[in-house]
């Protein structure tokens, strides 16, 4: 049987369209997860739950510093470790 050596697809991101935050807990919180465990320097512990917990805030936070969108402040101020309006921005556009 003949098969064919097929390129891989680039990595890519969930498409989500609802704010995350800690404590949240769902299929799109998997999804981010799932995401941001595929670069090992974001989400080093890649823990698949569908938890918002504090590692994947501190994912959130390495993703949102390494893509220039804030590395400082808090949820309230800055949104910093909250999935956003500009960190979704930045999520979906990875997925194109």
């Amino acid at each position: 049987m003949y098969t064919q050596n097929l390129p891989i697809p680039p990595i890519q991101a969930p498409t989500l369209l609802q704010k995350l935050f800690l404590g949240s807990r769902n299929n799109n919180v998997k999804s981010l997860q799932e995401f941001l465990a595929k670069d090992p320097s974001i989400y080093p512990e890649g823990l698949i739950t569908g938890y918002f917990g504090l590692l994947t805030k501190k994912a959130v936070q390495r993703f949102q510093c390494k893509y220039g969108i804030t590395c400082e402040g808090s949820e309230s101020t800055t949104g910093y470790g909250l999935v956003g309006p500009k960190t979704l921005q930045k999520l979906n556009q990875l997925n194109l």
